[in-house]
């Protein structure tokens, strides 16, 4: 699993766009459902941004309405 994982994250390193480093930002790790993370990833490909700008704008979005 761990081999897979460097695997896609080396591809969508590739894939990407280059984007300037953010200092202020932090790494963690989320375990989210297959199906889930496909449909995150599909979106960030159609909106042309990253798997991480697409959860960090619904948390936004969550923590906003909350």
């Amino acid at each position: 699993m761990a081999r897979l994982q460097a695997s896609l994250r080396r591809a969508e390193t590739i894939q990407a766009a280059p984007r300037a480093a953010a200092p202020h930002l932090c790494r963690t790790t989320v375990r989210l459902p297959a199906d889930l993370l496909k449909r995150g990833r599909d979106l960030a490909e159609r909106e042309s941004a990253t798997f991480s700008e697409i959860v960090a704008r619904a948390l936004e979005r969550l923590l906003r309405s909350r």
